[in-house]
């Protein structure tokens, strides 16, 4: 079990040590090339942010709801699902508030993945018990973000395939010593990770990449985006 700290909104953190991880795939341009990098130790939220913490937030500094709630309320059974609809910003505020920040892709990525290039992050075979995504054909919008204990990373991290997208902080960019040139590469766009409910597995690989503008908070009646903090080092 890795190290835990309880972060000052209540969410605990799993520590996620120094060292290498295997980062991208070759399977699609966007995630090339594969690559070791080190990273610094750091803490990262254990589940992605719920309604409930979104709304002790909301409570705190007198933030906006999601617009799909319908009001200041968390929906009637909803307080424990990942809170979505979120736009980049505030995400941002909400880490800020917490003293948190956003994680770095690959920081996002070495907490799913662990060490050893898996595909997703409990192993290297997909199974429908331990990610929400649409591979059924049964289309649900969020889960609890306790629902899926199987689907666990290597480090104890959860709900890091499917459910909701996640913000990171960078921009959506070619990674270094990539040749595919993306169109959308540039600073339009922050990378989601993660995929949702409303994709298949493929997007819930730990090495997929996705991007929407930073201002975006979703649209009716479709899951949007979610996210998970981080803090620095070792505590």
């Amino acid at each position: 079990m890795y190290p835990l700290l309880t972060a000052k909104d209540g969410k605990q953190m799993v520590n996620v040590p120094a060292g290498e991880f295997l980062m991208g795939s070759e399977e699609f341009g966007p995630e090339s090339p594969q690559r070791r990098i080190y990273l610094p130790s750091y803490y990262i939220d254990q589940y992605p942010v719920t309604n409930a913490e979104y709304k002790q937030y909301m409570r705190a500094t007198r933030a906006m709801p999601p617009r799909h709630w319908g009001g200041f309320d968390v929906p009637t059974g909803l307080e424990q699902h990942p809170v979505h609809r979120i736009s980049w910003f505030e995400a941002v505020q909400y880490c800020e508030w917490a003293g948190k920040r956003l994680p770095t892709e690959a920081e996002w990525e070495k907490a799913a993945r662990g060490t050893d290039g898996r595909r997703w992050p409990w192993g290297d075979i997909f199974d429908e018990d331990n990610a929400l995504v649409w591979d059924r054909g049964e289309y649900t919008m969020t889960a609890a973000v306790d629902a899926h204990p199987g689907g666990a990373s290597p480090y104890g991290v959860y709900e890091m395939a499917g459910n909701v997208e996640e913000w990171c902080a960078d921009w959506y960019d070619a990674y270094p010593g990539s040749t595919y040139r993306g169109k959308a590469f540039g600073q339009t766009f922050k990378v989601l990770r993660g995929g949702n409910s409303f994709f298949t597995q493929n997007h819930a690989r730990c090495a997929y990449r996705c991007f929407t503008r930073p201002e975006d908070s979703g649209i009716d009646g479709v899951v949007g985006c979610g996210f998970r903090g981080v803090i620095d080092g070792d505590r």
